[in-house]
């Protein structure tokens, strides 16, 4: 593997594991925030259905639950509809200052979405109404009114109407009240509304001082109600028919429609009321005793409200301190999770440097084969340079022994031709003298010692050829290495022939006899020889 490839190999693999690793984080965060939006959704809708079945501390605390969910990735959307819940929740169990303040920073978040805020301040202006705080929820009805017809935004003004003219009637302002109901007295009406309706505009009556028109209008109403479904109009039917018959001096038929009212209420406010409203009323008639006990219902009455207040309150600390548990659940399951996190982030960084520190040993590792890989070319290339050097010495040297060994055969030849030519004269014969000049030219035809000479240069040379020719090949005499040192040496057949002084076919016959003993063909016998070595 080249240096770039492993680069690129690691290059990848670094990139592939910190996108796998990111898309891995980016997935397991998708699943957690999808599965906290599933529990909040799951929170919310459960405490909707506690509100409906009048659940209202179960409500709460699913509420605050939720809370505590979106809290950890707020969106103004979701804050604005689990802050609003969890005012109608207090607001349900009597907390009215709890109330008031999750829907004030309900409506903090809906500052930029004119519909959410118009929900909140209706709601606001409901809480004051129920808190008698009727300056409060005029304010608030009329802002809530004001932003609907200013933004043209769809909503239930028929409703909100209805309700602003209820808290002018409570302020005793006649005017404005029957100015609000006039405003929509032609506009289309669900019955609920309709019925609503009259009754805000009898009590307008009622408070003019128009007892008999209003009478009339109520008196026509009671047929119309249903006292099963239409409880809370019926409730606000009788009440007004009360109060319009007690100022009628009617005292015996407003005693006979409030009781109807006690009958049917279940609200300890509403019973309250009623209570005092008609011990009040048989005082009016003089009977005490009856006034007394009724009286006494009120005191009873009161001390309900206040234990359904502190039962609020109680219910409220006891839903806190298991939100408070609940908050530390989260807590630690959130830090569970940057622990994992933690720990992941450290693995991945973990396997990068250990990456990177196998690509550092494997480039150490490739660098150093590179570099004893030139090393072992160079000293390749000073082998061969030296071998070819060492050949040339030798070739040299091959060439002056054959040069000295041809030289000795000329100067020979010329001996054997100058003896030759002296013997044919009849008086060299006979000189003395000369014949031993004779004797000392013969000598030097004797070659056994400059032959023993010629093979100690040879080896000098050649070292180890002579020693490996005999071991090969034992069965080889003197002479016969000798033909083959002269076949070594590049000479030709002819050239041996008068080395030796043979003849040209003693030579050859020689040779073939020397590639027998050898066990390989005459013509292969050059070749082998060269190869010896």
């Amino acid at each position: 593997m080249t240096m770039s490839t492993l680069s690129k190999y690691l290059l990848f693999l670094s990139v592939f594991i910190i996108s796998a690793a990111t898309a891995f984080a980016q997935d397991q965060e998708t699943k957690v925030l999808d599965k906290e939006d599933k529990e909040y959704e799951n929170l919310k809708d459960k405490g909707k259905k506690s509100i409906d079945n009048g659940n209202y501390p179960d409500a709460l605390e699913y509420f605050i639950k939720a809370e505590a969910i979106v809290e950890k990735n707020p969106t103004p959307e979701k804050l604005f509809s689990i802050k609003n819940c969890i005012g109608i929740a207090y607001r349900y169990l009597s907390n009215s200052g709890e109330a008031l303040n999750n829907y004030k920073q309900a409506l903090e978040f809906a500052k930029d979405n004119p519909e959410l805020e118009i929900k909140v301040l209706n709601n606001i202006g409901v809480l004051y109404a129920l808190e008698k705080d009727y300056p409060n929820a005029l304010h608030y009805y009329k802002k809530t009114l004001s932003l609907v017809e200013d933004k043209n935004i769809k909503y239930d003004k028929v409703t909100l109407t209805i309700n602003l003219s209820d808290i002018y009637n409570r302020l005793n302002n006649v005017t404005e009240a029957k100015k609000c109901l006039m405003s929509i007295k032609n506009s289309p009406k669900t019955r609920p509304q309709s019925l609503v309706w009259q009754i805000n505009y009898a009590e307008s009556l009622m408070l003019e001082g128009q007892l008999t028109e209003a009478q009339k209008m109520m008196e026509q109403l009671i047929p119309n109600i249903n006292n099963k479904n239409d409880t809370d109009v019926y409730m606000g039917t009788v009440d007004l028919l009360a109060k319009i018959y007690a100022k009628q001096n009617k005292t015996d038929l407003a005693i006979v429609y409030a009781k109807k009212g006690l009958n049917k209420s279940q609200s300890i406010e509403y019973r309250f009321n009623l209570y005092n409203q008609l011990s009040t009323l048989y005082l009016k008639n003089k009977d005490y005793d009856t006034a007394f006990k009724y009286k006494d219902s009120v005191i009873i009455a009161r001390d309900s409200m206040s234990g359904v207040i502190n039962k609020g309150l109680y219910q409220t600390n006891k839903i806190k301190l298991k939100f408070q548990e609940y908050q530390k659940e989260l807590s630690i399951n959130q830090e569970k999770h940057k622990a994992e996190r933690i720990i992941f982030i450290i693995c991945i960084i973990s396997s990068l440097l250990i990456f990177f520190s196998v690509y550092r040993v494997l480039k150490n590792r490739i660098t150093k084969q590179k570099q004893e890989k030139i090393i072992t070319e160079n000293q390749q290339k000073i082998f061969t340079l030296e071998m070819e050097n060492l050949k040339n010495n030798i070739a040299e040297k091959n060439r002056k022994l054959s040069a000295k060994a041809l030289y000795l055969t000329g100067r020979n030849e010329l001996i054997a031709e100058v003896m030759n030519s002296l013997s044919e004269i009849p008086e060299v014969a006979k000189n003395n003298e000369i014949a031993n000049y004779m004797k000392t030219l013969k000598s030097y035809l004797k070659t056994d010692a400059e032959w023993d000479d010629f093979i100690a240069y040879f080896e000098k040379v050649n070292p180890d050829f002579i020693k490996t020719l005999q071991e090969r090949h034992p069965l080889l005499t003197a002479q016969d290495l000798r033909f083959i040192c002269y076949i070594y040496m590049n000479l030709d057949l002819k050239e041996i022939s008068t080395i030796l002084n043979i003849t040209l076919e003693a030579c050859k016959k020689r040779k073939q006899r020397i590639a027998k003993k050898m066990e390989i063909e005459p013509d292969d016998l050059h070749e082998y020889i060269i190869k010896l070595t």
